[in-house]
């Protein structure tokens, strides 16, 4: 009878427990989300700047490098939950002190399942090699706060003014070009400098200065004369200025603008690595020629050790390569690279019919 008593009081305590020790998995999956996607995302980001900067290393030292696409990741989740009591029978001396009357327990797993695609093929290398096109200019020119960066990283010409990435032969600095980039940055803060895109003709670009009158007006008739055009008879209140691609299209009273492509950018940082002298001198490592405006700001330095103010780090060769925290330049052009590397990674890995390496992960 005392143990029927016992068995009658504890369904009811263990059914509640049970209720209990459910209800809280519900929580689970919220859980999960709250923890789980930062930790990937996070991760993603990481490993993402690292083989970037590994292959920008490689790529000094005259090795070829290689990327992988992240394409997705399944993570499965999986809640077990267990309720036990233990009951004796016969003389409580027996087993009194030696039982657990109730146990209840919840066992999370995750596993998740990783899904790369190495990245290659014609339709990569043409977009990594292809110069940047006035789109591409014109968004991250019209975007960032401050435009001068955009147009020192990606322009390599206007008109007949230069910014060379590498000044070979005692080549020198054309001030002209920071003088002209510095009147378009200014304008373009005072909000008088736009891009354009011309409605019929989606291929067609145009810098229009508007509202300059009378403040700006120096600024607006220096800028035609750097770029060698005729300027208005009278200035009106708006102005547009066509601009073409590349030195081989030109447009009669606009600007000619060449372009850098990604290839030459991740070249231009790969000159700023600060590698060993000795690996210089036993030619381990390539040489480049003195930098030219954007490169003169940039560089990746090295350690013995893993650095404590990286914003990104990697190992490679017996020592520590980062972009330190606190080198502006170089994280905005680190920044610029990555985003033109992501779409580029995206548009050559977007046709392929499935992932080309699946990595389960378990416990």
């Amino acid at each position: 009878m005392a143990h029927r008593f016992l068995l009658g009081k504890l369904v009811p305590f263990l059914c509640a427990m049970l209720s209990g020790v459910l209800t809280s998995c519900t929580l689970v999956g919220p859980a999960t989300v709250n923890s789980g996607r930062l930790a990937y995302n996070e991760s993603i980001v990481e490993t993402n700047n690292q083989q970037l900067l590994l292959l920008v290393l490689r790529n000094r030292y005259g090795e070829r490098g290689n990327l992988l696409a992240l394409n997705s990741v399944t993570a499965n989740v999986s809640v077990t939950t267990k309720v036990s009591t233990q009951l004796g029978f016969g003389d409580s001396g027996d087993y009194l002190g030696n039982l657990v009357p109730f146990g209840a327990g919840v066992v999370y797993e995750e596993n998740p399942t990783i899904f790369y695609s190495p990245v290659g093929g014609e339709k990569y290398a043409n977009r990594l090699m292809s110069p940047l096109s006035l789109r591409e200019l014109m968004l991250f020119a019209s975007n960032l706060t401050d435009p001068a960066r955009v147009y020192f990283t990606f322009v390599s010409r206007i008109n007949d003014i230069h910014n060379p990435g590498f000044l070979y032969d005692s080549q020198l600095v054309d001030p002209r070009f920071s003088r002209l980039i510095e009147l378009f940055s200014k304008l373009d803060k005072a909000q008088r400098l736009h891009w354009t895109n011309n409605s019929q003709n989606s291929d067609r670009y145009s810098i229009v200065i508007d509202h300059y009158w009378p403040d700006y007006s120096a600024d607006v008739a220096e800028i035609y004369k750097l770029l060698d055009l005729s300027a208005p008879e009278t200035f009106s209140s708006r102005i547009e200025i066509p601009v073409s691609l590349g030195p081989d299209n030109p447009v009669e009273g606009g600007v000619s603008i060449s372009t850098r492509s990604i290839y030459r950018l991740l070249d231009i940082l790969s000159a700023a690595i600060d590698v060993p002298e000795q690996d210089q001198v036993n030619r381990k490592a390539l040489s480049y020629p003195p930098p030219g405006l954007v490169g003169q700001k940039l560089r990746v330095r090295r350690a013995s050790v893993a650095p404590e103010t990286a914003s990104t780090a990697v190992q490679y060769r017996d020592a520590w390569y980062y972009i330190d925290d606190t080198n502006q330049n170089t994280k905005l052009f680190f920044r610029l690279v990555t985003t033109l590397m992501s779409v580029s990674i995206a548009d050559s890995t977007s046709s392929a019919a499935a992932p080309l390496l699946t990595v389960p992960v378990s416990n």
